[in-house]
Parts: C-alpha cells; structure tokens; sequence
C-alpha cells in the first residue's frame, strides 16, 4: 500500500517544527567544539525527487561525529555481505560486552571498529581516500574538515591511551588499531551543513541514487541493510525513538540528526545545544514533530511518498 503527501504538506510540518521548537533554551554545547552559536536551528528535507525544504540555519557547519558511522557501513556493507560482516562482528567483539569495552575514545568504538574493516588494509591514505570519495559521492558535495576538533578529538584519544584499550576490551581490529582510531576521528570532525546531510540521507533513502544529482553513490541492493544499520535510532536513546519517532537516525556530539524514511527521503536537523544523553534538544523534537505529524514510520504497512 502506498499513501501520498504533498510536498506543500511536507513543508508546513518542517515550518511547525521550527515555530515550535526555536525557543527551546535547554540543554549545553559540547565543550570541544569551541566557538559555537548556541541558538543556531536549522531543519533540512532532501525528498527523493530532490525536492529540498530547508528552514533556519541550514547552512551552518557542525561535525559529523557518531553520524560518520551511516557513511562507514556503506562503506562495508559494499565491501562485505551481511553475513560476512556478522560473522566479523563476532570474531572482533570476542570477549567485549557492555561492562568491558574500550575506554577513554573521544569517537565512536563501533565506529573505529568498521573503520577496521574498510578495504584497503595496511594503507591509510588508500583508506581514506576510499572512504572520503564515498562520503562525497553520497552528499553530492565536499564536506569540510575541522581541524581545531580533529586535533582536540586526537589529544583526548592520546591522553587516554584510547589505542590499547581496544585489545584490553577484547575488540580485535582487522587493521592496526591505531589507524583506525585516527581514520574515524577524522571522519568524524568533517563539518557538513544539514543540507549535506539531507542530500546523504535522501541518497540512502532513494536505493544508493543521489536525488540532487542524479548519480549512484554505492549499490541500491545494500540500501536496506545501511538501513537497518540506523535501526537502533538516535545514540542512548535506542528503542525509545523508534517507538516514539519511527525513523532510522544517527546523531552527532556537534547538534545535528539525521532521519531517513526509505522511498520518501531524509530529514537533517541542527541545534548545538544537548541534553544529558549527547542529543541535541531542539533537533529531536524538529523530527519527532515532523515524523508524527507525516506518520512517517518505518514499521508502518504503508510506503509513503510525496508529490506535488
């Protein structure tokens, strides 16, 4: 079954998000990230026709943080089967479990993990260039690098002796620990506009086809399994946003989320300011508003679709 929205619709449920949510005053910027307005909100809509709707601050730069991990697993995900990457999953989170994990990171651990198991080994630059030429293939433009946080970001990494915690936990990395620790911290301290991130998640929602431009990105036969990947909702919050929101979601230490409804398209949302989880305030109730007031959700019967 399908059911149909109207673009007009569409973009009067991102115009009652922003009214509703612009004077929200909670929560705190993350310290690391230096000079930052803290009443900037922007919301960002990349349909899969390349329709954009954007409100506010759109076009402010904010980390990519733990949101690097959705252009991570295409990265995988096209080098790997499902099934290759469980049983991988399975062989580096050995003896790890949630009491003993590696400590002291200041990025993702799962993260530094897939980072791992991106083709080339034993080739940083040959690694970086793959993963980065992925990125921009999926925002359909280039994103910027922070170089105040990724030294910020390296400095707490060091300080902790983040690297060896990875063998203490019993993570075993397909490539040298220390490459991987890096190679995702930089990933993670690109800075995108919630514009990029739309188009990126409009990209994954639209079978691997970037809608703004028209070109592929990675193959549409994974679309689903990058998906499911985002399955677990925004970081700490988990099972809570999928039963209250709906929509696959990643989320960054900088402010920003990033949603996607399969065939429809993707929502970005930024304010600096979080909570006491890591998630931005004002982001969160943008989409949690948009989705209920669309009845975008995933687990619903119907695949919804806009049209002028």
């Amino acid at each position: 079954m399908e059911r149909k929205v109207s673009i007009e619709r569409v973009g009067k449920a991102v115009e009652d998000a922003f009214e509703m949510n612009k004077s929200i005053k909670e929560g705190s910027v993350d310290a690391r990230l230096g000079e930052v307005n803290d009443k900037a909100f922007g919301i960002s809509v990349v349909l899969t026709d390349g329709t954009t709707i954007n409100k506010g601050d759109t076009k402010v730069l904010s980390p990519l943080g733990r949101i690097a991990l959705v252009p991570t697993h295409v990265m995988v995900l096209s080098q790997n089967t499902p099934e290759e990457l469980v049983k991988k999953a399975g062989v580096a989170c050995g003896k790890c479990s949630k009491e003993n994990k590696p400590k002291g990171l200041a990025v993702s651990a799962h993260g530094v993990r897939a980072v791992s198991v991106v083709e080339p080994s034993n080739d940083p630059d040959g690694k970086w260039q793959v993963m980065i030429n992925n990125l921009i293939n999926m925002l359909g433009s280039a994103p910027i690098l922070d170089d105040k946080l990724y030294e910020r970001l390296k400095a707490e990494n060091s300080a902790s002796n983040a690297v060896n915690s990875f063998q203490e936990a019993g993570y075993n990395l397909y490539d040298d620990a220390e490459t991987s620790l890096d190679l995702f911290t930089r990933l993670s301290s690109l800075q995108l506009t919630t514009e990029q991130l739309a188009a990126m998640g409009a990209t994954i929602a639209d079978d691997g086809r970037n809608p703004l431009n028209g070109q592929i990105a990675f193959d549409g036969a994974i679309a689903a399994n990058v998906v499911a990947t985002m399955a677990r909702g925004v970081h700490k919050e988990g099972r809570a946003w999928m039963m209250t929101v709906g929509l696959p979601a990643a989320n960054s230490m900088g402010g920003a989320i990033l949603a996607v409804m399969p065939g429809f398209g993707a929502i970005a949302a930024y304010a600096p300011a979080l909570d006491q989880n890591g998630v931005s305030v004002k982001a969160a109730k943008a989409i949690r508003r948009i989705a209920n007031e669309l009845q975008l959700n995933i687990y619903a019967s119907a695949r919804v679709k806009a049209e002028k």
